[in-house]
């Protein structure tokens, strides 16, 4: 059977549509990138957010309106299982996140019931579908924070981490295909072994750079909390990337606490200062949501004035979707959502000068790149340790260098978001 897939959603969502292929290319099935030549579509969704869920509910029209049998699969499966047949009449069959080890009887047309929490290992197949120079590498599935703004526990389930080993096995296997960078991501990083009574992220970074030779780690999605400060040491290895992805959410303690989050704004700053302090060359990204209930001018200013002091090499900023199922749900929605949509265009505005600022002080360096590719333009790009792939700007590279791999490049010209330079 030909089988098409669309991946909506973040990182950990194409994690599992690249496994659903790995075990359908697996079984003998054919993975088409084209969704008009395909017998079935499979619909990788998120339900995060109400954004989320319009993009899932838009994408199924489009794709019933071109004929094709479907099956859901993701986050919004397991939102919304019940309601599925009502919202969707016309669905062939779906898989939540759980369930997608038995892709290939979704797509025979049976409708899979719960079968309990699921965490894939380094036996599962996977058909990684990154550019051939980089993967993900997710280390746990579910979260057991207590954010009040977000439904991923009740989506996902608690926090369950994966065996170190078995994790390392798949990172060897990843740099076996070729894969120089690895992206560790899980909803909460730095609580990886939390479940299982200790926190594990050091001997898990220490264990991934001893059976791997030369990819890059990269860490991605790390919870602000005090174990952060002991890993810090660990990136005088140069494989592991001074790359900070730390969602901080707002800087005012009263929103803080209310959405269930922790410290302030400015322990929040110690906690940049000292990482930039430690380590060498730190690049700090992080994310932030405006228009939660109870945020009024005097705490969006607030808010504005210590991204100016944090000076966040990346930003990006969300508005607040109320969800119900969360216990903020009942704090209603007290910012009307054009205001929302003007504070969240503020906060990038603001963003924006302060990483047009940061890249001109890039001019001149010399930099390992790891190359993608090209552009359909002709122009090879790549990112070094200071782009994280998907969310960040790069490098595009005026000149002939390898295909694929690591090479230096000396920055000649900077741009709000990207940067452009020269082999060396």
């Amino acid at each position: 059977m030909r089988v098409a897939f669309i991946s909506l959603g973040c990182a950990k969502a194409l994690v599992d549509t690249e496994t659903m292929m790995g075990i359908l290319k697996a079984k003998g099935h054919e993975i088409t990138p084209e969704v008009e030549k395909a017998d079935i579509v499979v619909i990788n969704t998120c339900s995060f957010i109400e954004g989320a869920r319009r993009e899932t509910e838009e994408t199924v029209r489009e794709i019933t309106a071109l004929g094709k049998k479907i099956v859901l699969a993701g986050c919004y499966v397991n939102r919304y299982r019940s309601e599925l047949k009502k919202r969707f009449p016309g669905l062939f069959s779906w898989v939540s996140t759980e369930e997608i080890w038995e892709i290939e009887e979704a797509i025979k047309g049976k409708v899979i019931p719960y079968k309990g929490l699921y965490l894939q290992d380094a036996k599962t197949p996977r058909l990684v579908s990154t550019p051939p120079s980089w993967a993900y590498l997710k280390i746990s599935e579910g979260c057991s924070r207590g954010c009040t703004f977000c439904a991923i526990p009740s989506i996902r389930g608690p926090y369950r981490s994966r065996e170190i080993e078995d994790i390392v096995q798949e990172a060897r296997a990843l740099e076996d295909q070729g894969r120089l960078e690895i992206n560790i991501i899980s909803q909460d990083t730095t609580y990886f072994g939390g479940d299982r009574g200790k926190r594990e992220i050091g001997p898990l970074i220490e264990a991934l750079l001893s059976g791997t030779d030369r990819a890059w780690i990269r860490l991605l999605y790390l919870y602000p909390s005090e174990n952060l400060h002991e890993i810090l040491p660990l990136f005088s290895e140069e494989r592991l990337l001074p790359y900070f992805d730390i969602p901080l959410q707002h800087s005012d303690k009263k929103i803080l606490r209310a959405m269930g989050r922790p410290w302030d704004g400015e322990k929040y700053l110690e906690l940049i200062n000292r990482i930039r302090d430690t380590v060498r060359d730190a690049v700090i990204r992080t994310s932030v949501i405006v228009g939660f209930p109870g945020e009024g001018p005097r705490e969006f200013d607030g808010l504005l004035r210590w991204i100016e002091r944090a000076r966040f090499d990346r930003l990006g900023v969300f508005s607040y979707s109320r969800e119900e199922g969360t216990t903020a749900y009942p704090l209603g929605d007290t910012v009307d959502q054009r205001e929302k949509e003007r504070r969240a265009t503020v906060v990038a505005e603001l963003q924006a000068e302060i990483s047009r600022e940061k890249n001109e002080k890039m001019v001149g360096r010399e930099l390992y790149v790891l190359v993608e590719g090209k552009t359909p333009e002709g122009v090879y790009f790549g990112r070094s340790h200071h782009f994280a792939p998907e969310v960040d700007g790069g490098i595009y590279i005026l000149g002939e260098v390898m295909a694929e791999g690591f090479v230096k490049i000396k920055i000649t010209h900077a741009h709000t978001y990207d940067l452009e330079g020269e082999p060396k």
